[in-house]
């Protein structure tokens, strides 16, 4: 039976042995903020003032927009499952978090900065481009960038959650109230949680790795996916993909760059990276999923503004 396994940066433990601990809701992986409920915003949220949950919280805790934050990080069954991208990597802290520090290394060595870098950040643009037949619309999750250097794109992919069944409490707004009442010490035993989509991540995944990466190479940059290394093990049991053949040992980047991540422990990365198509030009399928067209940099450079920027990175 699926469970919640990390509630806000923690793994729960016994019943009550954090109790108090969530008052303000806070995120370890954005450098101690309020949680944003990452991948499950809307749908898990609770409203701030309905109980069980209101007493568990400081008034400060929704006052922005009335609802506390799904706090959920990962579920476990048969092994643990991030389903936040924050705890994954998030770029939201000029001091990024024990679990992340290494995995963020990689990701600023991948991406081609070098020391002395001032790495600037931007979340969830949106790039909107279109002509008189085609059009292209997406969001990406980071972009990063130098002054005078390319835009590097971001793209972490954490597990999708299934529905659930409400009436069983294990959709994913009661195994998040479950979760607090458990850490709490209100209830005796862990509640149930949805189980994790792998198929559906990968899909989606699929989706957009060909026509983010080509998007990225022809403005000069790359893009970097960012997964756990539990969905590689699934593609690579489920899959006929060879994965194994493109693992890069050396870390040298290609055209699509994958680098798979563990929970535990927090420095186990490795890098995929190889070609779009077949280098002997046979056909493939990734000809079905190529971009139809490539916007000019400026569509994207035009929204970094130093107003949106969430931070700086100075490479060490």
């Amino acid at each position: 039976m699926p469970v919640v396994y990390e509630l806000f940066g923690e793994r729960l433990t016994k019943s009550g042995d954090q109790k108090g601990r969530f008052r303000f809701a806070r995120c370890p992986y954005m450098g101690g903020r309020q949680c944003d409920g990452g991948g499950n915003r809307d749908m898990a949220r609770w409203p701030a003032h309905k109980q069980p949950l209101a007493p568990f919280f400081d008034a400060s805790v929704g006052k922005k927009d009335g609802f506390i934050p799904c706090g959920i990080c990962s579920v476990i069954a048969d092994r643990s499952w991030a389903i936040c991208p924050r705890r994954l990597l998030a770029f939201s802290s000029d001091t990024p978090s024990p679990e992340q520090r290494y995995l963020l290394r990689r990701v600023l060595k991948v991406a081609g900065f070098r020391k002395g870098d001032i790495v600037r950040v931007w979340p969830e643009i949106t790039v909107v481009f279109k002509t008189r037949d085609e059009r292209l619309n997406y969001r990406l999750d980071y972009v990063m960038k130098t002054d005078n250097a390319a835009p590097v794109i971001v793209e972490v992919m954490t597990s999708s959650t299934s529905g659930g069944n409400k009436a069983k409490r294990s959709d994913i707004q009661s195994a998040f109230c479950d979760a607090v009442l458990y850490a709490e010490g209100n209830l005796p035993d862990r509640g149930r949680s949805p189980g994790v989509n792998v198929r559906q991540v990968w899909a989606r995944m699929a989706s957009q790795m060909i026509v983010k990466s080509q998007i990225a190479n022809a403005w000069g940059g790359r893009t970097i996916w960012v997964v756990q290394d539990a969905l590689m093990d699934y593609i690579r049991s489920n899959t006929g993909l060879r994965l194994d053949d493109l693992r890069s040992p050396d870390w040298q980047t290609g055209e699509i760059n994958v680098i798979a991540a563990s929970m535990d422990p927090p420095d186990e990365v490795r890098l995929y990276s190889g070609p779009v198509a077949s280098a002997h030009g046979a056909a493939c399928r990734a000809e079905l999923l190529n971009t139809p067209i490539v916007p000019e940099v400026s569509v994207l450079e035009d929204k970094l503004t130093d107003e949106k920027a969430i931070g700086k990175i100075v490479m060490s």
